[in-house]
């Protein structure tokens, strides 16, 4: 479950990341980013709520407050890459400081907080986090 869970998470707001990327490039960068991101995060709950509930008949407490945590967090970030974007910044400056910033605090919290080893599937999640930054953060 944790996986579909993932999956979904990875999907919508990935690709939320990229189709602000998409439209920047595209010069579409004052496209109201309320309705693109409530679109986006509306797909996403959708998404999560029907692999929960066809398996679950309520969520827990913990449960909700986690989620709804990860999501306002994940909006704000999304809100600010959108904003940077309609200010003007170009896309190469703003994926890269945003995207990368965020894969160099969770790998090093993982592991100088945490202690965690990195095994082979860690560093290929690394690989494909920097190939990923590596193509949003090219020139239009």
């Amino acid at each position: 479950m944790y996986l579909r869970y993932m999956t979904i998470a990875f999907l919508t707001n990935g690709l939320g990341a990229f189709g602000l990327r998409i439209l920047a490039g595209a010069g579409l960068g004052s496209v109201d980013q309320a309705q693109y991101l409530t679109w986006w995060y509306a797909a996403g709950l959708v998404m999560a709520a029907v692999v929960f509930f066809r398996r679950n008949r309520q969520p827990q407490t913990n449960e909700l407050a986690i989620g709804s945590g990860m999501a306002l967090c994940s909006l704000l970030g999304q809100t600010g890459m959108a904003m940077a974007l309609v200010s003007g910044l170009p896309g190469f400056v703003v994926f890269p400081v945003a995207t990368g910033g965020g894969l160099l605090l969770v790998v090093a919290v993982g592991v100088i907080l945490y202690k965690e080893p990195i095994g082979r599937l860690g560093y290929l999640g690394i690989t494909t986090g920097v190939c990923a930054l590596i193509l949003l953060a090219l020139p239009d």
